[in-house]
C-alpha cells in the first residue's frame, strides 16, 4: 500500500523516540505558552492597547519556522497531473487533484515518477537523505523517470500552494518531491494547537514570544530584552538539530542502487521501501 511502510515507520520511531525519553509527551497549547510569557512579564503587555497576543505570538512562530531549513519542516509529497491542465492546487487531497500539502512554502525538487500518487501524505522524510534518494526509496529507483527542472514549474505569488507548470501536460502523469512546510494558520482566534514544530522543542517557543514582548515593553536596548534573545538565539540552534540522527547515536546512512538502505547501532534504522 502506497506510503504504509513508511507510515508506519514514522510511527515506530515518534514512539521509540518517547518512550526513550528524548521528546515531552506533553504539547503544549498556544494558550499556555501566552499565559506563562505573562505571568513571567507580570502581565504588562495586557495593559496595551489594541495588542494581540496570540496574532503576535503567531507571527513570532512564521519567523522562527522560517528562518531555517529546520530538519522537521521536511516532507514528501506527490501528485497526479491532467491533460492539459497547468495549475494545481496542492492544498487539495489527492483524490481531488492535489497533493494534500497545505503547508507548502517552498518545493525543494520534483520528480517524474512510474506510479500512482500517494493518498496519505504528505509524511515526514528522513532529514539525510537527497530528494532523489527519498523519492526512489518510495517508488523504487527504476521508477524515478526525470527531474523536473525549474524552469519548468513555479508556485505562484501569493498563494503558496498552487503549482504550475510552464507548459500542459498532453497526458497523465505521477510528480513526486520533497518540499518545506511552514504552520499556514488561517485563524489565530481559534487555533489552539501548535502547527509543525515538534512538542519536544516547545518549550523555546516561551523563549521565542518572551523576547517580543519584551522588545513590545521595553525595546532592543534593555537588557532584559537582551536575555530573553540570548535564549531564543541559543534555542534556534537546539532546533537545528536532529536527537534521532545525532552523531552520538552513530547512525550510519548509505544509499545504494537500486536499493535505498539505512542502518543504525540502535537496531531501529529505516526501511525505506516503495510506495
Amino acid at each position: 500500500m502506497c506510503g504504509g511502510v513508511l507510515g508506519k515507520t514514522v510511527f515506530r520511531i515518534a514512539d521509540y523516540i518517547v518512550r526513550r525519553g528524548f521528546i515531552a509527551i506533553q504539547q503544549w497549547t498556544v494558550g499556555q505558552i501566552i499565559k506563562q510569557v505573562f505571568g513571567r512579564t507580570e502581565n504588562r503587555a495586557a495593559n496595551i492597547r489594541d495588542y494581540d497576543p496570540r496574532m503576535d505570538f503567531f507571527l513570532g512562530l512564521d519567523e522562527f519556522v522560517q528562518e531555517k531549513h529546520y530538519w522537521w519542516r521536511r516532507k514528501a509529497f506527490s501528485l497526479a497531473t491532467q491533460a492539459g491542465a497547468q495549475a494545481y492546487d496542492l492544498s487539495k487531497p489527492v483524490n481531488q487533484g492535489g497533493a494534500g500539502a497545505a503547508d507548502l512554502v517552498e518545493i525543494e525538487e520534483l520528480f517524474v515518477v512510474n506510479g500512482a500518487p500517494c493518498a496519505n501524505w504528505p509524511l515526514p522524510v528522513h532529514p539525510a537523505l537527497a530528494s532523489r534518494e527519498i523519492v526512489a526509496g518510495l517508488y523504487g529507483n527504476s521508477a524515478v523517470q526525470s527531474e523536473m527542472s525549474r524552469d519548468r514549474y513555479f508556485l505562484s505569488l501569493g498563494t503558496f500552494q498552487q503549482l504550475n507548470l510552464t507548459m500542459a501536460p498532453d497526458q497523465v502523469f505521477t510528480l513526486a518531491g520533497t518540499y518545506w512546510a511552514v504552520p499556514m494558520v488561517t485563524n489565530v482566534a481559534s487555533q489552539s494547537s501548535i502547527p509543525l514544530v515538534p512538542p519536544n522543542l516547545h518549550f523555546g517557543l516561551v523563549y521565542m514570544f518572551e523576547r517580543r514582548v519584551y522588545e513590545l515593553l521595553y525595546g532592543q536596548d534593555d537588557p532584559r530584552f537582551a536575555m530573553a534573545d540570548k535564549r531564543y538565539e541559543d534555542f534556534k540552534v537546539t532546533a537545528s538539530k536532529s536527537v534521532q540522527f545525532s552523531s552520538q547515536q552513530s547512525i550510519a546512512f548509505a544509499t545504494r542502487r537500486p536499493a535505498i538502505q539505512s542502518s543504525g547501532d540502535r537496531g531501529w534504522g529505516w526501511p525505506w521501501r516503495r510506495c
